[in-house]
C-alpha cells in the first residue's frame, strides 16, 4: 500500500521546479552595478497587441520572452518622461527543443546568435553565456550610458 502511493506519487509535476521553457532575463547594469531605471516600459515588437511587458514602472532587470515560432524577436525600452529617444534590441536565436523529465515533459530553450541594439540610452549589451535555459539568473546585461 505504501509503495502504491509512493509511485502514485512520482507521477505528479511536484518535481518541476520553474519556467516550462527558458525566458531571457535582462538586468541593467553601470559598470559592474545593477541600476533601477525609473518610468521604463518594455514592449515587444509584432508580440500580440504589442502589449508592454512592464509598464511605466522603476526596474532593475526584465524578462524578454523569445517566440517559440520565430527566430528572431525585438524589443523597445521607451524611457518615459524623458528627452531620451526610445531604444531596441533585436536578438537573433536558435529554438532548441528540450525534453526535461517525464514528469515535466518538453520545454524550450535558446541560443542566442547575434544581437543588435540602438544607442540613444543603451551602451552596450553584452551576453556572456548565450544559451537561455529555464535557470532564474541574469543571461543578458544592458549597460546604460
Amino acid at each position: 500500500m505504501i509503495l502504491t502511493a509512493a509511485a502514485m506519487a512520482s507521477c505528479g509535476n511536484d518535481n518541476c521546479m520553474g519556467n516550462s521553457s527558458g525566458i531571457p532575463l535582462a538586468a541593467f547594469m553601470e559598470g559592474n552595478n545593477k541600476v533601477t531605471l525609473s518610468d521604463l516600459t518594455v514592449y515587444g515588437i509584432g508580440a500580440p497587441n504589442d502589449s508592454a511587458i512592464i509598464r511605466n514602472t522603476s526596474a532593475s532587470q526584465v524578462y524578454m520572452p523569445f517566440s517559440i515560432t520565430e527566430t528572431t524577436c525585438s524589443y523597445v525600452l521607451d524611457y518615459n518622461g524623458t528627452e531620451i529617444n526610445n531604444d531596441t534590441i533585436t536578438f537573433n536565436y536558435e529554438i532548441i527543443p528540450y525534453f526535461e523529465s517525464r514528469e515535466c515533459g518538453a520545454m524550450y530553450n535558446f541560443k542566442i546568435n547575434s544581437w543588435e541594439y540602438t544607442q540613444n540610452a543603451i551602451d552596450s549589451v553584452s551576453i556572456p553565456d548565450p544559451l537561455i535555459t529555464n535557470s532564474d539568473v541574469v543571461k543578458i546585461n544592458i549597460y546604460m550610458q
